[in-house]
Parts: C-alpha cells; sequence; structure tokens
C-alpha cells in the first residue's frame, strides 16, 4: 500500500502514513497527530493534513519530550517549588510562624502559663540545682527549692523563662549554720503548643555565680533577689519586654 509523505509540525521530520491510519507518530520529538483527509482535493498527497492528537497523552508527551526551553522552565517552577516547601517545613520545627508550625508561639508572658507549664519547670529545675551543690561535707537542702519568682524576658524572635528558687542550706553538725541562696535558671526559646511548653523545653542553665558554703562546699545562687535581678534580669531591659510573678 503506497505511503504519503508529510512533514512534522513540531519539528519537521519526515512522516509517513497510509490513507486508511487516521494517526501517526512522529519517531524524533515523539508528537502524535491526527490524519484529516479532505476528499475534494484532486491529488492524493494534497487531502491529508495533520493535526495535534488532542488526548491526555498530548500534555504528558509535551512536559516530556517538548523543547529544552520547556524542560528548562518546567524544572525552574518545580525546583523554586521543592525549596519552597523544604524550607516551610525545615522552618515549621523551630519557627512558631510558619505554616507547619501555626498553634506553636513564643511564649512573652507568665499569663500564658498553665498550672501544668509551673509544674514541670519546677520539677525539671529541682533536678537540676540539686545536681549544682558540690562537696559532701556535711552540707544539704533543709527542703526542696521553692519557686520564690518567675521572669519572662521575650521579643518577636526569642525568649527566656527564668525561675527563681530559693535553697535553704543547713549545715548537718551545726544546725545554726545557714545559707540561704537565690538560684535563678534559664531556659532559652521556649514555646508553647496546645498549652503546654513541655514540647520545646530543653535542658535549663544555672545562671549563677559559685558560693562557698566553706572550704570543701559550694553551689550557685545570689544571696538577694536585688543583686539577682540587676545580674541576670536587668541586661535585656532595652531590647525585650520583661514578664514578672
Amino acid at each position: 500500500m503506497r505511503l504519503i509523505e508529510k512533514e512534522c509540525p513540531n519539528c519537521g521530520a519526515g512522516l509517513s502514513f497510509t490513507k486508511d491510519d487516521t494517526t501517526c507518530k512522529c519517531e524524533y520529538c515523539k508528537r502524535e497527530f491526527e490524519i484529516e483527509r479532505d476528499t475534494e482535493k484532486r491529488k492524493l498527497d494534497d487531502q491529508f493534513s495533520l493535526s495535534e492528537l488532542k488526548t491526555p497523552i498530548k500534555l504528558f508527551s509535551y512536559l516530556t519530550f517538548g523543547s529544552f526551553i520547556s524542560h528548562a522552565i518546567i524544572m525552574v517552577v518545580m525546583f523554586i517549588i521543592i525549596i519552597i516547601v523544604a524550607f516551610n517545613l525545615i522552618k515549621g520545627l523551630n519557627d512558631s510562624n510558619s505554616i507547619f508550625n501555626s498553634k506553636a508561639y513564643y511564649v512573652d508572658s507568665v499569663n500564658d502559663l498553665s498550672s501544668s507549664d509551673y509544674s514541670t519547670l519546677d520539677i525539671q529545675s529541682n533536678i537540676l540545682i540539686s545536681s549544682s551543690t558540690r562537696g559532701n561535707a556535711g552540707i544539704y537542702a533543709s527542703n526542696s527549692y521553692k519557686r520564690e519568682k518567675i521572669y519572662i524576658v521575650s521579643n518577636r524572635k526569642s525568649n527566656y523563662i527564668i525561675p527563681v528558687y530559693k535553697a535553704v542550706y543547713r549545715n548537718m553538725m551545726n544546725s545554726d549554720e545557714k545559707h540561704i541562696l537565690y538560684i535563678p535558671v534559664v531556659y532559652k526559646n521556649i514555646k508553647s503548643k496546645n498549652n503546654s511548653i513541655a514540647f520545646s523545653l530543653k535542658e535549663g542553665e544555672i545562671s549563677a555565680p559559685e558560693y562557698s558554703f566553706n572550704g570543701s562546699n559550694s553551689s550557685y545562687g545570689y544571696t538577694d533577689l536585688d543583686t539577682l535581678y540587676n545580674e541576670v534580669i536587668k541586661q535585656y531591659e532595652n531590647n525585650y519586654s520583661i514578664s514578672e510573678k
């Protein structure tokens, strides 16, 4: 059967088909075409025209086998989308403003803390303070460390939650020897989510100088709250808002 010869409308390569075919495909650019025939024309070769096949395959073929420019544009767009999604996903783990973590926010006031938040802070702080007393020559805490005050120092980018605990140390050999220290524990960048700070609460850090009871025992803390405020909190006054209770 005689073959009809045409040029590919897309790339100009040669196409061959019979007069009974209804579609054909270019072997070079992989586009598919519908064969239309006008029998009123006298010459057989003139009776046939090609139009791109209008099927879902057309879109796939265009994306996969299109021109270099098409490829480049598609790849750039996909790359930008991937970067945006990845950036927000990573940012969402640490940033309260991210769409991936929209329910979490930096705690910026003592009013944002729940009773369970205070309990979490107290338990973790007591464990940390207990390990800060050095030596073993008879100095002990006469009771648990009582929270005396709490500060929340915050701005739009970060915060510090600083509970202050009162510690009463006594000498086992001399009950009249008593040492009272105020110990600030600093927790940085604490967020609340579902009314709880537990998910973002990392180990705190005691921010106080070493205090010596005698030659072999020491702990960390301040002997009065005014000195503690001037040494630990006052430095934030210019760039942070301070909430206390």
